[in-house]
């Protein structure tokens, strides 16, 4: 009776764990009325083991819209055949259409220091516009964070990687709809 209850459980909790291509069963069409955005999130850490990445994406009131994160130690994007993968993950966002922004990044990560390990945390402010239309699938890019001696962002057009990751692991093949709109930095006006 136990064993029969336990794998119950165990299969009720296997189900819940679809995989991305069985979600998007080989297309990147959003439901009705929504829209995707494709953006990748990956980095470079002395420790990767420990190293996690996370992004907010507000609306056009300011408000959370939103998140996603990544561990380098279990996220890949893979990429084409035969190329380099990423540390990091290929995330997709549903969101209603509208103007929303890239508003922050954040990174934590281990650092071996003389007295012991040190836990590092960095946020990055930002402000990289986009929009989306209705039911439309844009992909915004590569948010990279490198995590050493002076911790930085950039964003960056990983489309070769990327799109290969959606066809490889996503199993969508045609992604001649999906709109290349790379992120840029909004750089506040001088006074």
């Amino acid at each position: 009776m136990l064993r029969s209850a336990l794998l119950c459980f165990s299969l009720a909790l296997l189900s819940g764990c679809a995989t991305m291509a069985d979600r998007l069963r080989g297309s990147l069409t959003p439901l009705s009325g929504q829209a995707y955005a494709v953006v990748s999130l990956a980095g470079r850490a002395f420790n990767p083991d420990s190293a996690t990445l996370g992004l907010t994406i507000s609306n056009a009131q300011g408000r959370e819209a939103a998140q996603d994160i990544a561990s380098l130690t279990t996220d890949t994007v893979f990429g084409e055949e035969g190329m380099s993968p990423a540390e990091g993950k290929l995330v997709l966002l549903t969101l209603p259409p509208g103007d929303y922004r890239l508003s922050s990044v954040w990174a934590h990560w281990v650092e071996d220091g003389v007295f012991g390990a040190d836990m590092k945390i960095k946020q990055f402010k930002l402000n990289a516009p986009f929009h989306l239309e209705p039911n439309e699938t844009v992909y915004l890019g590569e948010v990279w964070v490198d995590m050493s001696f002076l911790p930085e962002v950039a964003l960056r057009d990983e489309r070769k990687r990327d799109f290969g990751h959606m066809r490889r692991i996503w199993k969508v093949e045609d992604l001649s709809a999906v709109q290349i709109r790379p992120l840029n930095q909004v750089l506040p006006a001088r006074p």
